[in-house]
């Protein structure tokens, strides 16, 4: 049977999960949330994300355009920024943590380095809301801000794609349920550090995350309810570890 304290953590990122998805859903129904901007692309990755991927106050100004859109949309915004650096990113943070938590007698090592990747991951992304702020301070911004906030943008992802890596390959550990969830997991991992390598790649590494949290909270739900021994392999996987 599953000892007890991984299905403890299992239950606990589920909970997490599902904070994590109502808090999702919630973004998109801030009152002016969807932005001033005519641009497809900015339009295609949602206002929230387009903001985060700004390279020059020129791309500030289009996406905040003209009153009397600018203030409410500004509003808006600053609303979304607190909710992610109040709730959601704590909220993530936990979701992913503890799942790491619960497969960490399939990997010790393997675990400490994805609970390290997603908490330097929630650092940056709150770095990068006080970068936000700092722009809608003054509208539009300043290059120097923007600067700032460019790294900590692909830090967070590059991170955060590191974290579900591991997440999905301790899962393959498991075998049945879990090495199908965990490739499903590792390969969105992988999707979410596309950014890193051009900002085209935006969609994607939105859909990877997507992809990847989804499976995660699928899989974390089974396992809180479902009585499965996935331990057969845990003295063949410490001897390797």
């Amino acid at each position: 049977m599953m000892p007890a304290t991984e299905r403890s953590w299992w239950w606990r990122c589920a909970g997490a999960g599902l904070i994590v998805i109502a808090v999702s859903l919630y973004f998109g129904m801030i009152p002016n949330i969807e932005g001033c901007s005519a641009d497809v692309d900015a339009q295609q990755l949602g206002s929230i994300i387009a903001f985060e991927l700004v390279r020059t106050p020129a791309d500030v100004s289009a996406l905040f355009g003209a009153p009397p859109c600018t203030e409410p949309f500004t509003a808006a915004m600053r609303h979304a920024t607190w909710v992610d650096a109040l709730v959601f990113i704590p909220a993530y943070s936990a979701f992913l943590i503890c799942a790491l938590l619960a497969l960490r007698g399939y990997g010790g090592s393997l675990a400490s380095i994805g609970i390290a990747a997603v908490a330097a991951a929630a650092l940056f992304d709150q770095v990068e809301g006080f970068w936000l702020f700092m722009i809608m301070g003054d509208l539009p911004g300043t290059q120097g801000q923007i600067n700032w906030l460019i790294p900590a943008v692909r830090a967070k992802f590059a991170l955060l794609g590191i974290g579900a890596i591991y997440i999905g390959v301790l899962l393959t550990r498991h075998r049945g349920i879990g090495y199908i969830f965990g490739a499903v997991v590792a390969l969105g991992g992988v999707a979410t550090m596309a950014l890193i390598a051009d900002d085209a790649y935006g969609q994607l590494t939105i859909q990877g995350s997507a992809i990847a949290w989804l499976a995660l909270f699928v899989v974390a739900f089974l396992y809180a309810i479902i009585r499965i021994n996935p331990r057969a392999l845990v003295a063949d996987v410490q001897s390797a570890d």
